[in-house]
Parts: C-alpha cells; structure tokens; sequence
C-alpha cells in the first residue's frame, strides 16, 4: 500500500475495514481497530475540542489508540497538541494552564457508526514534544506536522523494504518522539497495523510477537539488553522482520546477540528530539559497522568536535548537537561521547564515557555509569551492574576496581563512591538521566550523609 501524507489520512481510498491497530481483548486474540473506527474516532475529538474551545490541548491518553485518534482529532481542529514527558496528574495540570486536556476517548461501541471528519487535508499543524533530557529539566520542543511527515516519508523510503504486512510492535512510550513516530505515525502513513498495547514486559512480548506476519520491534537499548535473558527469543513463532533501536547507543554485544534471531540485526537510529532521526547504524562482527551512516536527507557538519546537523526536520538553521564526533570512511561519523559528559574535578578535565568505558572492559562489570555528586567537594559516583558477586566482599570489590582504573587514569579521577544495582535506572523511554543516577547515592533510612 503507497504511503500517505500525514496531512492526508483521511482524503485516501483506504477502505472502512482496513486494519489500522491491534488491541488485546480479554482473551488472547488481536481485536482489529479499522480505518472506519479511526475515522470515526478523530472526527469526535475534533468535534470536541471545537465545542470546548482552546487553542492547546495536552494529550494525556495512555491508551495508544485514544492517543493516535486523539492527535489527529486535535489537528483537524486545528489545535496545538502538547505531548506530556509523562501522564502524572501534577505534569498534566502544569502543561494544561492554557488549554484543555484529553485523557481519552468513548468506547468503540459509543463511537460505532459515527461519521469520519471531511474529506478534507489537516491545514497547518503544531506539536509540542516535552522532554525531560538527560538533566530531568522539562523542556519543551515544538514540531510542524509536515517535519514529522518528512520523517515518516524518509523512514519508508530508507527502511520500508525491511518491513513486512505485520504489526508495528514496541517496548517504548508512544507519547514521545521516537515511540510517536515508529509505533504510531509511521504506521498510519504507510499502512500498516501498529499495537496499541506496549510490551516492555517479558508476558507482553510474547504476546505481542505471536503474529501471524512478522512484526517490527521497536525498542530501547535498556530493553535490548535485557529480554534475551528473560524471554526464549529462539522459541517465538516468528521472529521479528526487523529491529529498531533508540534512546541510546546498542552496546555492540547486545547487537550481536539480537543477530542470532533477527538475520538482519539491530537498526539503530542516532537523533534526539530537537533534530529528529540524524543517522543509523546495523552493528556486526566488523568493528567499522560502529560508525553510523547519515540518513539520506541530513547534511552534516564538524565545528570544536561538534556535530553540526542540518536537516528540514531539524529546523531551518543548523542544530549544533551536545555529542563530540569524528567523520570516518565513506561519509560516515563516528561519536565519541556527549560533550556535555567532560567534566572538570578540581581543574582537570575528566570524561565520564571514557571512565564507563574502562570499567565495562572489567570482566566483572557488565554496565557502568558516572555521576557528578554536587557538595562542598564534587565527587564522582559510580553506578556499576555486575556480571556476577566476586568473592570477597563489597570493599575488596572496590579497592579492585579502583586498582582496574587507576592502571589509566589519575586518582582525581577515580570515583569516591560506588553503587552496585541489579540494573542501571532507565526511565520508561530507556533514558539514563543524571537525577536517576544520583537518587542512588542518597542516604537511605537510618543512614548518615557521607562527609564532604
């Protein structure tokens, strides 16, 4: 099926009956929500948001289908539509000072029968992306509708061959950029079903992977790393046609263990929500397949080790981007860790990706994160994930691994104090934030703060 301007979902000649979304009913059978449902479904919100008036809506649906039909409702009002960071009442309340707010839509029987909107084009189209990056400050990005349609077009053209007539399926939230552009919009333009339901949790994986025709996974490197040990991915009626990854680079070991199911690997997409999709990567054995290839509409650019990325979609002047890069062989770049993560301890200049670098080449460590813990003296904290408990105690734990790290790198620059987690605290987009990380070092019940 020919993709379809965003701006034009409901002026083509899909059929009412066309299968638009996958929701799980009470048993374990697929319900099929069709195009005549979604029609009728963004026709009501729209008609809603006319009557109540407004001119920017949050978007609090948690559900996906409510979500998808609820943004599309919004703009054939020709509302701003403000996409929380998450649906915590306080979070909605605060971006909902200006507007008013959907938090979900009539069940499918109250809505069964209802005409669809005007066989009319969505004119214009704002959107409002809220992110709380790696610092846990909110901030807003605003989004046109033809940017995001630009990348649905670039996403089918470079990647629409990879994909069959199955699901789109995925482990992330669809309410920010990545989980709203692969699991909802780019589904909707090209055809395909999506999967209302996520399915981060090993029980929702294999539910959502028992299709019929392959589904795409669309995922995070945190849930990448972890399902192989917690589903039989080798026991799965089908396996995934292709696997999407963002949020974060794919350690190269993960990517190579998703090879043994998926024949042709992870596709990693480097962006972030300011500049959109920026370049992709499918990791193997070769240690050049760790460079990443600029997607087909991006032009870059190198200024004081930045990266510098001009694109339609990231908006009209150059966006300098917070990660040090390097171009390598054939037009492709190779990053080098966020600038923002050199850090300067007492007048010496230390990087934090170097530091977990070192540490997960330790055959005891499997993940590693640093942290600036703030007090009358900086520190370093680290947040290492074990492969295994060593013998001998946490103390000789870190005397070895402080021995392990001092072999590089001055004792300025050693961490002073140490965290030993089941997993690193990725947040539900698979994001690392610096207040998560430093959550971990605050003093529990009965504990005293460690002296500055």
């Amino acid at each position: 099926m020919s993709r379809l301007p965003l701006t034009h979902l409901f002026q083509g000649d899909r059929a009412p009956g066309r299968p638009v979304a996958l929701a799980f009913g009470p048993g374990a059978e697929a319900v099929v929500r069709t195009q005549a449902e979604f029609a009728a479904a963004a026709a009501w919100v729209a008609g809603h948001a006319g009557r109540t008036g407004g001119g920017r809506w949050v978007l609090a649906c948690e559900d996906a289908w409510d979500f998808a039909a609820g943004l599309f409702g919004l703009l054939l009002a020709e509302r701003t539509v403000v996409l929380p960071p998450n649906f915590l009442p306080g979070t909605v309340a605060a971006l909902a000072a200006e507007g008013g707010v959907l938090r979900g839509l009539p069940g499918p029987e109250a809505l069964r029968g209802r005409p669809g909107p005007p066989r009319e084009p969505i004119r214009g189209g704002r959107l409002e992306f809220w992110t709380s990056g790696s610092t846990g400050e909110p901030k807003g990005v605003a989004k046109e509708l033809a940017q995001l349609d630009a990348e649905v077009a670039m996403l089918e053209r470079m990647f629409g061959h990879l994909l069959t007539a199955g699901p789109m399926v995925g482990t992330v939230p669809h309410h920010h950029i990545y989980g709203c552009l692969f699991r909802l919009l780019w589904p909707l333009a090209a055809g395909r079903p999506f999967l209302c339901e996520p399915c981060g949790d090993p029980a929702g994986f294999k539910r959502a992977l028992a299709q019929p025709l392959a589904p795409a996974l669309v995922a995070s490197p945190a849930h990448l790393s972890r399902l192989p040990a917690l589903v039989d991915l080798g026991g799965l009626p089908v396996p995934p046609a292709v696997v999407f990854s963002s949020g974060g680079p794919l350690a190269g070991a993960d990517a190579l263990a998703w090879r043994r199911w998926v024949p042709g690997g992870v596709v990693e997409i480097y962006g972030s929500t300011e500049s959109g999709g920026i370049a992709w990567r499918s990791q193997d054995a070769a240690p050049a397949s760790a460079d990443w290839t600029p997607l087909d509409d991006v032009a870059l650019t190198y200024e004081d080790r930045a990266l510098v990325v001009t694109s339609f979609r990231a908006g009209p002047e150059p966006l300098r981007m917070a990660d040090a890069a390097e171009p390598s062989a054939g037009g492709r770049f190779r990053l080098l860790g966020r600038l923002d993560r050199t850090v300067k301890l007492e007048e010496k200049r230390i990087s934090l990706p170097e530091l977990e670098q070192a540490l997960e080449a330790h055959p005891w460590v499997d993940r590693a994160a640093l942290v600036v813990l703030a007090g009358p003296r900086p520190v370093l904290g680290a947040v290492v994930v074990l492969k295994a408990r060593p013998p001998g105690g946490r103390g000789a734990l870190v005397r070895t691994l402080r021995a392990h790290l001092g072999q590089r790198f001055e004792g300025l620059a050693l961490p002073r104090r140490w965290r030993f987690p089941g997993e690193l605290p990725y947040d539900p987009r698979g994001k690392l934030t610096t207040q998560a990380l430093a959550a971990l070092f605050l003093p529990g019940p009965g504990e005293r703060r460690p002296p500055a």
